[in-house]
């Protein structure tokens, strides 16, 4: 494709699905569960629940969840039902419950399919009516050195992980880090001002929507956020940005979304506050010749 003529190309992504868990607990995920391409490090406030709180009904369970430590410490109570309109109906009396403080999952038996674990901070963020505050201090890739997706669990042991929760452990001891895991799509944003014959490869580019995802596209995804939300420990770890190379495709800009108001999350970092469904905008992300 003659760069002459070539068009420039904008980088649309946008965050389609999201888990949230405590690093220790990642392997509640499937190990062969690869959905995920950037994983987010946060703080967010220690959660517990109230063991003598827990109340069984018909229909759903009720407990309080303690938000907090000290005299910053909130109370709220949340009803959750265990299966959803879609499962067989199940008289949740018949639980018995088990709360393992660890790891501050729920474990409820007497379900004649095995037991139903359920994780705390993904509990909190679906089902109470505040959004979780939830500090972004440093953001990653769920690759390994080779290009491959990681299982989710596999990220226990990334070095740069294993740093943060270090340091996080000694200077944050009034909150609890929690890793998210964001699986993105993506497609191209093209701006036409040539006629040529080319551009009849950037229609086959992009008449089926959305791209394939790739490393080049995470690449720049990441350093979209990075550059957004400038990440404590992405900059105390000299953690440098990713090299975003040029395959072919001359994006002009890269456009990320991450719609909070799904999540239930209030997304922040010492740097930025995230607005609900503001777009992140990196331009100019590759230079021009």
């Amino acid at each position: 494709m003659n760069n002459k003529y070539m068009p420039d190309y904008g980088l649309q992504t946008w965050a389609y699905h999201l888990s949230m868990s405590y690093p220790f607990d990642l392997d509640y995920l499937s190990p062969d569960d690869r959905r995920y391409n950037i994983y987010v490090a946060t703080l967010i406030p220690k959660l517990n629940i109230d063991e003598d709180s827990v109340q069984f009904f018909e229909d759903y369970i009720r407990f309080d969840v303690i938000v907090g430590t000290g005299e910053h410490t909130s109370r709220e109570t949340l009803d959750i039902s265990i299966f959803s309109d879609d499962m067989p109906e199940f008289d949740h009396r018949k639980f018995k419950f088990e709360y393992e403080k660890p790891r501050k999952a729920m474990v409820f038996t007497g379900w004649e399919k095995g037991p139903v674990e359920l994780n705390l901070p993904h509990v909190y963020r679906e089902d109470s009516k505040y959004y979780l505050d939830t500090e972004i201090v440093y953001i990653g890739q769920a690759f390994g050195e080779d290009g491959e997706r990681l299982p989710a669990e596999e990220l226990m042991s990334d070095p740069m992980l294993q740093k943060v929760e270090a340091d996080i452990l000694c200077e944050y001891p009034e909150k609890d880090l929690a890793l998210l895991l964001l699986e993105f799509k993506s497609q191209l944003l093209e701006e036409i001002d040539s006629e040529d014959e080319n551009l009849l490869e950037l229609q086959e580019i992009t008449k089926n929507p959305p791209l394939e995802l790739n490393n080049q596209i995470m690449d720049a995804t990441e350093a979209a956020l990075i550059d957004y939300f400038k990440p404590e420990y992405n900059k105390k770890l000299n953690d440098k940005f990713p090299n975003v190379e040029d395959h072919g495709l001359r994006y002009r800009s890269a456009t990320v979304q991450i719609h909070p108001d799904i999540m239930g999350l209030k997304l922040f970092s010492k740097e930025k506050t995230y607005l609900s469904n503001e777009l992140i905008i990196s331009s100019l992300l590759l230079s021009k010749n």
